[in-house]
Order: structure tokens, then sequence, then C-alpha cells
């Protein structure tokens, strides 16, 4: 059976609707103890805000203080983390989430909370 082009569309459309790859963020506040933070996507499509990401864990190469209003890109895994994130070992997933916005690593540094570009 042929697939009409306007029928592949909307499929790509629903697939990639929620396939969630990577977002510019803001970090709304960050626990240096355990190296994550809570970040506020700075997307906007229509009215409609992504929600609030918690427990993001951050990325930082070099000593770097996180503070809120620092700009920041999420990067969304393949597969659910949690359990990666208890263990830090190799994991069996603990569900079949793929892309998912509670599955993102923050990485900070490109812009402190408040500075001009």
């Amino acid at each position: 059976m042929k697939m009409d082009h306007e029928t592949g569309e909307a499929i790509k459309e629903a697939v990639f609707a929620q396939l969630h790859c990577a977002l510019p963020g803001t970090v709304v506040s960050f626990d240096p103890e355990r190296q994550t933070a809570v970040i506020q996507p700075a997307v906007k499509i229509g009215t409609m805000m992504y929600p609030v990401l918690r427990d993001v864990p951050v990325f930082m190469p070099v000593p770097f203080e996180v503070t809120p209003g620092d700009a920041c890109i999420v990067i969304f895994a393949d597969i659910d983390i949690d359990a990666w994130i208890e263990s830090g070992e190799a994991e069996e997933p603990k569900s079949a989430r793929k892309h998912a916005l509670s599955d993102g690593f923050a990485f900070v540094g490109f812009k402190k909370g408040g500075e001009d570009s």
C-alpha cells in the first residue's frame, strides 16, 4: 500500500512533536552538591511554554559557578536515563521512553545570566 504525501507529512509531524533532541534553556536553580539543575526551556510555541525540567544533570568540564539566569542547552537522551543516573553503571532502562523531556542533560557556560550576547 502506497502512502500519499499528505499522510506521510502528517505522520512525520506527529512523530517530531514528541521527539526532543536539544533545546536552549535558562537555569532556574542549581544544586552544586548533586550537580543538577532546574531548567526552564527558552522556547515558546505560540503561547505554550515547555514545562520546567527538574533534576537535570549539568556538564561542567571546568570549574564554573552555575547561577540562576545562566544560559544553557539541554540535550535529550535517546533512552530513559533514570537507572544510569542512580547507579552510574550500564543499566537496563527503567522504561521505554525515547527523547523525553525528563531525560535531559544541561550544558552551561555559553552565557552568564544578565550578560549581553
